[in-house]
């Protein structure tokens, strides 16, 4: 693939958004204070950094959510055909996130809608016809991207989607109703694996592509999230990403039409050329950086616990899947050190979201929080522990089913024990707990 695409250097050569944050105060721009973390500037990388620059001065959304809405759209748009190797796993250019704001601040839906209108004048078949919302089960996400049944249905033809969710929270409740396929469809189509599900009206979708955003408040998400679904690993499959307002513009005039047809333009050539691309591979300074820092940093400690390492857990993977995508709206077929690096800032800061919207004792969590209760109530019992009669005065609000699984588990975590003593002449179940050496 030629490169065409110029990127705006500073005097010592740098890429401009390496050295100007687009979080800094600037003559003109009145940036309200942020509660939250901050991407490291290293994510404002290539083509699609200096897209989300040139728009920033036009919109109230956060330029991090801009961004990761222009990733998961741009990749969407591309198709199924580039992909990348991750040992014998073959990755697709999708980027699913879920971008975490305030409802009032957060302007979660002007980051998509700024994407959307970039797109919308760059490929507008694609807005019109593969960008939908709506999730409500696993048969209805693949009947946006089904097979054909002979003459009588010629199925989907283009299995490109880009699916919008503006209230996640929503589509969180779905998936959890008994009996939905809907989060075991989703990982699935995260994966870019075929999709189908077995009844009387078998439904089929061959090489599907889709990519997910969702918006969410970090209340909404704290409620709604449950371990079982974090250990299935639906969500595993999101780049949560924080995002808050991040310019006040009472006058609100958007980015002017010229702007946005000069970018959209250059925008059309890059997922034309993208979309013949096949396999995407590291350069060999990119190959080194991995081997040496990047993977090295991202594969985690096996010991690692909590809702905050379950919802980063493929970060690894991810941050490949991410390169390729810079890469692939960079106008190139190869990664480069400068889009893995882009990458790797945009994993750290899902983390950084992840421990800031799940609060200051999340890594320390279990996820259930019938469980972090017992736990913490065992750790302060100190040597005598907590009688089987005392767990139940706990956990009253559990039947006793619920709570033989919260024991169970219990049990199971470095330092906890169930031991039988004696109390009052009888024997009776204790739980204890001593810190691992």
């Amino acid at each position: 693939m030629p490169v065409e695409l110029h990127l705006a250097t500073t005097t010592d050569g740098r890429p401009q958004s390496q050295q100007d944050p687009l979080y800094d105060p600037a003559p003109g721009i009145d940036r309200p204070s942020r509660p939250g973390p901050v991407p490291d500037p290293e994510v404002f990388c290539g083509w699609v950094g200096e897209t989300v620059r040139d728009l920033d001065p036009t919109t109230e959304a956060d330029p991090v959510g801009v961004l990761v809405n222009l990733l998961s759209a741009g990749g969407a748009a591309i198709g199924p055909k580039p992909f990348m190797w991750i040992g014998n796993d073959r990755h697709p250019a999708l980027i699913w996130a879920l971008t975490v704001g305030a409802t009032a601040a957060g302007r979660k839906g002007a980051g998509t809608n700024t994407a959307k209108r970039l797109f919308k004048a760059a490929v507008p078949d694609f807005i019109a016809c593969n960008t939908r919302s709506g999730l409500s089960s696993g048969e209805g996400l693949i009947e946006m991207v089904r097979d054909g049944d002979g003459d009588k249905d010629p199925g989907v033809l283009d299995k490109r989607l880009w699916v919008v969710e503006s209230e996640y929270g929503v589509t969180m409740a779905r998936g959890r109703r008994e009996g939905s396929s809907l989060s075991g469809i989703l990982r699935q189509a995260w994966n870019g694996e075929d999709l189908g599900v077995m009844n009387r009206d078998a439904l089929h979708a061959t090489a599907p592509h889709i990519a997910v955003i969702g918006h969410i408040s970090p209340r909404e998400l704290r409620a709604k999230m449950q371990d079982a679904e974090m250990a299935g690993g639906t969500y595993n499959r999101f780049l949560p990403v924080f995002v808050h307002r991040n310019l006040l513009d009472p006058d609100g005039g958007g980015a002017p039409d010229g702007l946005i047809d000069s970018l959209a333009s250059a925008w059309k050539t890059v997922l034309t050329d993208a979309r013949q691309v096949g396999e995407v591979r590291l350069t060999e300074q990119a190959a080194q950086l991995w081997r040496e820092e990047v993977y090295p940093a991202l594969c985690g400690d096996e010991g690692d616990e909590g809702p905050i390492a379950e919802f980063t857990a493929r970060a690894a993977p991810y941050a490949k899947r991410a390169a390729m995508v810079y890469a692939l709206l960079d106008h190139t077929d190869r990664i480069g050190e400068a889009h893995l690096r882009a990458a790797w800032a945009l994993v750290r800061y899902a983390r950084a979201s992840a421990a800031h919207i799940l609060g200051p004792t999340a890594a320390a969590s279990t996820g259930d929080p019938h469980l972090d209760k017992l736990l913490q109530a065992v750790k302060t019992a100190g040597p005598s522990g907590m009688t089987q009669s005392q767990v139940q005065v706990l956990l009253k609000r559990l039947n006793a089913t619920q709570r033989a699984d919260v024991t169970s588990r219990l049990v199971q975590l470095p330092g906890f024990a169930a031991v039988q003593l004696s109390t009052g002449g009888r024997q009776q179940t204790t739980y204890l707990y001593a810190p691992p050496d």
